[in-house]
């Protein structure tokens, strides 16, 4: 997250030690262009919100594959959040979703 000081200290520790016994974290970080297939067309809206601020898995090169691996979806930039933007930004987060999803849409 890029606003530690809004999650306990106690949690991050217990937090960081789930990702260190993770067993799919060498998959997650690859960029081996095998792990995820092309979708071309892709299969149903899809919107991409990426942190501004990720450190764990940043916009460069990682968004890069995301356009290249999901052509053409709906992608926006959540600004002044890392990693985790629940924490840093839970409204910003809920609002994203709900426009996505329609539901924070304007009804006619």
């Amino acid at each position: 997250m890029w606003h530690g000081d809004r999650f306990p200290a106690d949690r991050t520790v217990e937090v960081g030690g789930d990702v260190v016994a993770c067993t799919v974290t060498r998959d997650l970080f690859s960029t081996d262009e095998e792990q995820v297939t092309p979708m071309d067309p892709l299969p149903c809206p899809i919107t991409i919100a990426w942190s501004e601020k990720d450190t764990l898995i940043p916009l460069t090169p990682y968004g890069e594959l995301a356009h290249q691996r999901l052509p053409q979806p709906t992608f926006t930039v959540l600004p002044d959040v890392g990693h985790v933007p629940m924490i840093d930004d839970p409204e910003l987060v809920a609002r994203t979703i709900l426009m996505t999803t329609g539901a924070g849409m304007p009804q006619p």
